[in-house]
């Protein structure tokens, strides 16, 4: 099986509508959650492709920072049972 992160390069309906940095900001973002989950159901690599089509349509069609909305999926990942004051862990999705 291929490397889940060629298949994101390869796949450019995830960088539509955004800027240079702003696309390897998701790609990395992406090719970085696909190290996190190796060697668990492959399916994954797709729900993270879709994952990064919607926020790649999103931050084009209203402006936002790709970093913000990463920041959102981020923050609603994160553990609610952890401790505070401890950075956030993003749960599995």
């Amino acid at each position: 099986m291929r490397h889940p992160a060629e298949v994101f390069f390869e796949d450019e309906t995830l960088t539509e509508g955004l800027s240079d940095e702003e696309a390897r900001d998701l790609l990395a973002w992406l090719v970085g959650l696909a190290d996190e989950m190796e060697g668990e159901d492959p399916a994954y690599v797709e729900q993270l492709k879709r994952l990064g089509r919607q926020l790649a349509r999103l931050s084009a069609r209203w402006g936002v920072p790709v970093g913000d909305l990463i920041d959102l999926v981020e923050l609603a990942w994160e553990d609610p049972d952890q401790p505070q004051g401890r950075p956030p862990r993003p749960m599995r999705a």
